[in-house]
């Protein structure tokens, strides 16, 4: 199947690094997600390769006698990036034992460089956890601790244990994820410890909230207003509250696509289902990007604005917000305003700049921002459908001293 699977190339790396960890006296595996698609006949995206011994001195090794460069290093972790050209790399891993402390969510390290087993069962499902050998004794036989060809076969997903929820919740929101994927079942145990997690959670000592956005955003990027629905009947929301708003995902997709939000419709998606008060402290612990603080700001300023507003007003309004706040916020509150600012006058732009003003024998100052703003004004009006009306609209305003 490995044959059958990769190009010549990457074939050719393979074996390479296999002579290599057999003349060094490594044991190394293929591991993880990367078995599991090549079981299934699919190509793997990534490839992940665990060492038993310590991956850093074997990814150093490999630098030396291969084109390569290590482009990443953890050294807590044991773990490194091997960049071999042509867009292939490839992530090496030591075994380690892992046991979970009192912070859920986030265990603890106990070795390093131990047995593929014990290294196996600390991972989260039974489809996850299978490994190919890559040593000469027993070059591509599968190792499989957990029954996870079984359950591949029959397109399930069992956990390893009955406490693996209560050490990492996130894997709530991995097991949703791999399923839809996967087209896989979750299993029926593992599907009774789901439940049995959240009939106990408590929300006040929410785990790992950083891990839980960033498996949120995988889910979100899939942009399917299917997977959403099912995400919100499984209660998978349940992970970091029981308290959503009511969202039609239909709509979010439709405006996510008009309004040209992907770059950040992970955010659109969060704060549209657990933008609420009750959510502010768990909300605060997420480790916003810039970008996404600033659109967070930018929601801070939406006030409620009853009756009518000129499209003057709606302009000056929010012209300065970022449109994804003023998605939000059309999606939280269907604010007929922003649906007219962000369908038509949004785009409105004046046609004259700072060179025109300087030729018609304005010096530069400060009255060039209240002329552009007079003259937007004017625009937003319908009154200056061209560049030629602005000219004169200027020239009119400098002849009567309005500015």
């Amino acid at each position: 199947m490995l044959e059958t699977i990769f190009e010549g190339q990457t074939l050719t790396l393979i074996r390479t690094i296999a002579k290599l960890a057999n003349a060094y006296g490594y044991d190394i595996y293929l591991i993880g997600g990367v078995v599991r698609d090549i079981l299934l006949g699919k190509k793997p995206k990534d490839l992940d390769i665990v060492v038993v011994g310590d991956a850093l001195i074997f990814a150093h090794a490999l630098q030396e006698k291969t084109i390569s460069r290590i482009i990443k290093e953890e050294p807590n972790l044991k773990t490194s990036k091997i960049d071999f050209g042509n867009g292939l790399q490839i992530d090496f891993a030591s075994t380690r034992h892992e046991i979970y402390g009192d912070k859920k969510g986030i265990p603890i390290i106990s070795s390093f460089g131990c047995s593929l087993q014990d290294d196996v069962i600390r991972r989260d499902f039974s489809v996850n956890a299978l490994a190919i050998s890559l040593n000469f004794s027993d070059y591509g036989k599968v190792i499989d601790y957990v029954n996870g060809q079984e359950d591949l076969k029959n397109k399930k997903l069992s956990v390893l244990h009955d406490f693996s929820f209560l050490d990492d919740p996130t894997r709530i929101i991995r097991a949703f994820k791999f399923s839809q994927r996967l087209g896989f079942n979750i299993e029926e145990h593992t599907q009774n410890l789901i439940n049995e997690y959240f009939d106990t959670v408590n929300y006040s000592e929410i785990a790992s909230p950083m891990r839980i956005k960033k498996e949120f955003y995988e889910i979100f990027r899939m942009n399917s207003p299917e997977v959403m629905e099912k995400f919100v009947e499984n209660g998978i929301y349940k992970v970091l509250s029981d308290k959503i708003n009511n969202v039609d995902f239909h709509k979010v997709k439709t405006v996510i696509e008009k309004y040209n939000l992907k770059n950040h419709m992970e955010i659109i998606y969060l704060l549209s289902m657990f933008l609420r008060k009750e959510n502010y402290p768990v909300l605060q612990q997420f480790n916003f990007t810039k970008s996404e603080i600033k659109i967070i700001q930018d929601l801070k300023l939406a006030g409620e604005f009853k009756g009518e507003l000129s499209d003057v007003e709606i302009y000056q309004l929010y012209s300065n917000r970022s449109k994804e706040s003023l998605a939000l916020e059309l999606l939280l509150k269907n604010n007929m305003h922003i649906q007219k600012y962000m369908d038509g006058l949004r785009d409105i732009k004046i046609e004259i700049s700072g060179e025109d003003l300087l030729m018609m024998g304005v010096p530069e100052s400060k009255s060039y921002s209240a002329i552009f703003d007079k003259v937007m004004e004017e625009k937003i009006k319908g009154s200056l459908p061209d560049k030629i009306s602005e000219l004169r609209y200027v020239r009119k305003l400098l002849m009567n001293n309005e500015v």
